[in-house]
C-alpha cells in the first residue's frame, strides 16, 4: 500500500500535475498558454489536456464510476478543420512504464468507454475541441489501494501533434472495494468514532491509517472539519459562513482532502461556531436563522459535504444581547435550537451533530417537533459523563454520545477508557470511563476531540494505544494501523 502511494507521488511530481484533477469538467481551461508552441510554424500544432488545464498524465480517484474531460487544443486558431481520435493502446502504457522508476498496471480496458468513439474536432478557426469524456466503471479484482493506468493514443488529422502529445495517461485509483466504515459488535450495529480535527493543524487525511484487522473497515465513522464559523458583515448586513484560509483549502482541494474520506465510506461533516461578534448558533432571529441555514446548504452543496456540526461558543453574547441591531437578541437555547431546526430542514438528507455546550446544553421543541427528532447525534463535552437524552427530548441513545475524549490533553491519568465493567450499569467512575458499558448501554457515538497521530508528537503512541482499545471494546477486532502520517501541506 505504502509502495503504491509513492508510485502516485512519484508519477504527479514527473507529469508536472500540481493538483488532483476534478473530474466534473466542463470546458473551461484553467492552465496557462503552452509557450512552447507560440512561436511554431503557420502548421496546425495540437496539444491535449484535461479540464484543468494539466498535459500528458492525470489522476482520478472514484467508486463506482467517474468520468474525466480531454480537450483536443492548439495555442492559435486553426487553418482547417483537425480531427483528433484518442483510443485505449497498451503500447502507450509500454512506453511511459519505460520512463518510470516503478512500473504501473493498466486499468481494464473492458471499464473504459470513450464519447463519440474516441474522436472529437477543433474546427477550422478554432482553438479547441469539445470534451472527449472518458468515462470508467468499477473494476473487478482491482486492489483498492493501488494505482492503474488508462493508456490513450493519440492520433491527428490535418495537424502536428505537439512533441509527446502522441499518448495521454490518466491514472486511476478505483476505491470502489474499500469495505466502508460501517461496524458491528456481535452482528449489531457499532458505535460511531468521530474524529474532531483542528484543520489549522492537522490533515484530515489522517483518520484513513486506521483501519480494523480482518474486516478492513476504517476506525473513523466521520471527520469534523473544525471549523467554520458565524459572522456578520455590518457593511452589508449579511450573516454568513466564514472560512479561514485552512478550511478554505480543503474545501477548494476537495479531490484531495475529502473526496479519499468519502470513497473510503467516511463521512465528511463541516464544523461551524461562533466567531468573536454578534453573531452566533444562539443570538439570531428565526429570519436570520434561516438565512444563514440555507447559505449553511450552499456551502454542503457546493463542496459535496456530508453534514453539520453545530457548537455554540465564541460568540459575543454580551454584544449581541445588547445589540439596537434588528435580528440579535440575547443567547436562548429556543435560538439554539431554532438553528439547528432550520439547518436539518434546509437539507434532510445531511447529519447535523450538535455539540452539546452553551446554549446546545438543551434543546427545545420547535414548531411543534421535538429536538432529538430533527438531529441525528448530539455529542457531550469531554468529561461530560451524563446521558444527553434527557436534555434532547425524543433524542434515542442510538444518537447520544457520552464521555467524549480531547486526546490532545497531555494527562492521561486524568482520562482514561477502561476495558472492562466499573460495576454493574456504571459506565463512568471518578475520571475512568468503561467502553464495554458504554456500548452495552446502547450509546450510538464517541467524539474523540482535536484528533492527531504525529509521529513526532509526544502523546502519538499513547493516541494509538487508545484506539487499540476502542477496536476491541467496541467492534471485538484488531487495529491495523499503517503508520502512515500526512503532514499539513495547504
Amino acid at each position: 500500500m505504502k509502495n503504491n502511494r509513492n508510485i502516485f507521488r512519484s508519477i504527479i511530481g514527473l507529469a508536472a500535475a500540481a493538483s488532483l484533477v476534478a473530474c466534473d469538467n466542463d470546458d473551461l481551461y484553467l492552465g496557462s498558454a503552452d509557450t512552447d508552441i507560440l512561436g511554431s510554424a503557420a502548421g496546425n500544432v495540437v496539444y491535449i489536456t484535461d479540464g484543468n488545464g494539466h498535459g500528458d498524465v492525470s489522476f482520478v480517484e472514484f467508486s463506482g464510476s467517474r468520468t474525466i474531460d480531454l480537450f483536443a487544443r492548439s495555442s492559435k486558431p486553426l487553418s482547417g478543420d483537425c480531427t483528433v481520435r484518442f483510443a485505449y493502446d497498451a503500447s502507450v502504457l509500454a512506453q511511459y512504464n519505460a520512463s518510470q522508476p516503478t512500473e504501473v498496471p493498466a486499468f481494464p480496458q473492458a471499464n473504459v468507454t470513450l464519447s463519440g468513439n474516441g474522436a472529437v474536432t477543433i474546427a477550422s478557426g478554432k482553438t479547441a475541441s469539445d470534451a472527449m469524456t472518458v468515462t470508467m466503471t468499477a473494476a473487478d479484482g482491482i486492489d483498492p489501494s493501488a494505482t492503474y493506468a488508462i493508456p490513450l493514443k493519440v492520433t491527428a488529422s490535418n495537424a502536428t501533434l505537439k512533441d509527446n502529445a502522441e499518448g495521454y495517461i490518466i491514472l486511476v485509483q478505483d476505491c470502489t472495494s474499500f469495505p466502508g466504515a460501517d461496524k458491528t459488535y456481535n452482528g449489531e450495529p457499532g458505535m460511531k468514532i468521530i474524529g474532531v480535527l483542528e484543520v489549522n493543524d492537522q490533515n484530515p487525511l489522517n483518520v484513513l491509517p486506521f483501519t480494523l484487522k480482518g474486516s478492513g473497515k476504517q476506525l473513523f465513522d466521520m471527520v469534523v472539519l473544525f471549523s467554520a464559523n458565524i459572522n456578520y458583515d455590518s457593511t452589508t448586513g449579511r450573516v454568513y459562513v466564514s472560512r479561514n484560509e485552512n478550511v478554505q483549502a480543503i474545501l477548494d482541494n476537495r479531490e484531495k482532502y475529502i473526496k479519499p474520506l468519502q470513497d473510503r465510506g467516511i463521512k465528511v461533516i463541516l464544523g461551524v461556531m461562533g466567531n468573536h461578534d454578534i453573531s452566533g448558533i444562539c443570538t439570531l432571529s428565526p429570519e436570520l436563522s434561516k438565512q444563514f441555514a440555507q447559505e449553511v446548504k450552499t456551502i454542503c452543496d457546493v463542496y459535496e459535504l456530508d453534514g453539520v456540526f453545530l457548537d455554540d461558543e465564541w460568540t459575543d453574547y454580551n454584544g449581541a444581547a445588547a445589540s439596537p441591531l434588528p435580528g440579535f437578541h440575547e443567547a436562548t437555547y429556543d435560538a439554539a435550537s431554532q438553528m439547528a431546526y432550520y439547518i436539518k430542514q434546509a437539507q434532510p438528507d445531511r447529519l447535523l451533530l450538535i455539540y452539546r455546550y452553551f446554549a446546545l446544553a438543551n434543546g427545545v421543541a420547535i414548531n411543534g417537533v421535538q429536538p432529538g427528532d430533527f438531529v441525528d447525534y448530539v455529542l457531550n463535552d469531554y468529561y461530560d459523563t451524563g446521558n444527553p437524552c434527557p436534555a434532547w427530548p425524543g433524542l434515542r441513545i442510538s444518537q447520544a454520545g457520552t464521555c467524549s475524549w480531547n486526546c490532545s490533553e497531555g494527562n492521561y491519568d486524568k482520562y482514561q477508557w477502561f476495558p472492562g465493567e466499573i460495576s454493574a450499569g456504571k459506565y463512568a467512575y471518578n475520571d475512568y470511563v468503561s467502553l464495554p458499558a458504554l456500548r452495552e448501554e446502547g450509546y450510538g457515538a464517541l467524539m474523540i476531540f482535536n484528533f492527531y497521530c504525529n509521529p513526532s508528537a509526544r502523546l502519538t503512541p499513547k493516541i494509538i494505544s487508545a484506539l487499540e482499545l476502542a477496536s476491541r471494546e467496541l467492534y471485538n477486532a484488531e487495529l491495523d494501523y499503517d503508520g502512515s502520517w500526512y503532514p499539513k501541506d495547504y
